[in-house]
């Protein structure tokens, strides 16, 4: 049974995902709900943020699975920055702490995993449809959201312009390859890029990258 949302107000909803069986499954199930209204489809990941921008949501349920970190992340970025106004609830089965990372840093307003009930879910559009934030229980509200400010921001390294470069593709979920041909560099230059700032931030996992660069702003891209 759907939680209601908002008795009063509509929430104007657009559906992501490549898969037709998904767009109808989740179709169906909000159709159930008066607070809801799905105004749009987009029968692709990339076809998103073009939707959005024809459709003008509130919130943007986006279904993510398949290869490839790059496509959604690139997806979410677009709609993030030019659909400011559409609150972003990513679906997806990559229980992946840095993607989360990546997702967050990207501007999403909700995180939920594909083998989380029907509650859930709904709870996840309740809670940024009134302006908060929906992270899947698994990762830990604490853990995620949070993460950027238990980290110190003082005497940190200096990284070069292609270190900084190397760094946010790697905070944004990009495989070596995906970077490589993003920066346009051989797949070794990247990954000798990598254990460098490792070695240099004297970090040991791509979750310690992913929170310090969130911690330091190093992800605005203004060089």
């Amino acid at each position: 049974m759907f939680i209601a949302m908002n008795s009063e107000v509509s929430t104007r909803m657009v559906l992501a995902s490549d898969y037709t069986i998904t767009r109808e499954g989740l179709r169906s199930l909000f159709g159930q709900a008066p607070e809801v209204d799905i105004i749009g489809e987009a029968e692709s990941v990339g076809a998103t943020p073009k939707k959005v921008r024809e459709m003008v949501p509130d919130v943007v349920l986006i279904e993510i699975s398949g290869p490839g970190r790059a496509p959604g992340l690139r997806a979410v970025a677009e709609i993030t920055d030019r659909s400011p106004e559409a609150r972003v609830v990513v679906l997806t089965s990559n229980s992946d702490l840095p993607y989360a990372h990546s997702m967050l840093a990207k501007g999403v307003s909700g995180y939920l995993l594909t083998d989380s009930n029907t509650s859930q879910l709904f709870a996840a559009v309740r809670k940024v449809t009134s302006g908060g934030k929906f992270i899947d229980p698994t990762f830990g509200n604490d853990l995620v959201w949070h993460a950027a400010g238990r980290r110190s921001r003082v005497a940190r390294p200096i990284l070069s312009r292609r270190e900084l470069q190397v760094l946010r593709a790697l905070v944004r979920g990009y495989t070596n390859t995906e970077s490589a041909n993003l920066l346009k560099l051989s797949v070794k230059t990247v990954e000798t890029y990598r254990l460098r700032l490792y070695r240099k931030l004297n970090l040991r996992s791509r979750a310690e990258i992913v929170e310090y660069a969130l911690a330091n702003h190093l992800l605005a891209e203004s060089d």
